[in-house]
């Protein structure tokens, strides 16, 4: 249980670990009250952020306004459903219990459609049929890769990370896909499905989240080494697995956080 984790403190035991938290902290960032006022909640995320530096109109449609999308994307439906299928992959391995098998995941994937109108998506030159025989084979070739297995022990997964990162911005709210622990360090792990493989560029750009997740993280965990992680499928017709770590660059990590302040 890793929620709230800038309020924790991982063990340095060499069994399970776990993370000491507060069930309800209070934070004293003043900010986080005016972005209450402004927008209607006390933090900001990196999506909100993101979204105000392509669009403000499209923030404001989607955050201030709260109006509805006219159409779903296919695309997004489907790296939703394998989201949801691999994050109940890693919650049985934090539970313990037996890995969940091929067909358990498919069951899953699906399940994520059930609740949309088909009506309502935009399949593009895909079709669900063609969808739902890509996400089987998606789902095998991840059970096959490496990425099926740990680094370390599991922390946390789809679990809230929160904590200042600028004095007179609010708290910055987000949440994690994986997070594992070994001796020495820790991994944050972001899990993306891609029309193809991942360029170091690509690595690059992608970053800028989870950087400003590995400061709040080096708060409560000093005397570990942070480490970030993409694990991106690919959404081929042979798909692919593969591992991209990125580089804690603090020159990166100053301007992410400064571009955090000025949208703020």
């Amino acid at each position: 249980m890793i929620a709230r984790l800038a309020t924790g403190a991982v063990s340095e035991m060499s069994g399970p670990a776990s993370v000491s938290v507060s069930v309800n902290p209070v934070s004293v960032n003043p900010a986080n009250q005016a972005a209450q006022n402004l927008i209607g909640r006390p933090y900001l995320s990196w999506s909100a952020v993101s979204t105000f530096m392509q669009c403000p109109l499209k923030f404001k449609f989607r955050y201030l306004e709260s109006l509805p999308e006219e159409t779903l994307s296919s695309s997004l439906l489907f790296g939703s459903g394998i989201h949801q299928a691999l994050e109940e992959f890693f919650r049985a391995e934090l539970a313990g219990g037996s890995k969940p098998t091929l067909e358990k995941l498919v069951y899953i994937y699906r399940s994520t459609w059930l609740p949309v109108d088909p009506e309502a998506v935009s399949f593009g030159s895909d079709t669900r049929e063609s969808l739902d025989r890509l996400a089987v084979k998606v789902l095998r070739a991840f059970l096959a890769s490496d990425s099926a297995g740990l680094l370390g022990h599991v922390l946390g997964v789809e679990e809230e990370i929160s904590g200042l990162l600028v004095e007179g911005v609010p708290d910055l709210l987000g949440r994690v896909d994986l997070v594992t622990e070994e001796k020495d360090s820790l991994t944050i792990t972001d899990f993306k499905t891609s029309r193809g493989k991942w360029s170091a560029d690509t690595v690059e750009e992608a970053s800028s989240q989870l950087l400003l997740y590995s400061s709040l993280a080096g708060a409560f965990s000093p005397k570990k080494t942070i480490r970030l992680r993409f694990v991106v499928l690919t959404k081929t017709a042979n798909p692919t697995v593969e591992q991209h770590f990125a580089e804690i660059n603090p020159q990166k990590l100053a301007r992410v956080k400064k571009i955090f302040e000025r949208v703020w």
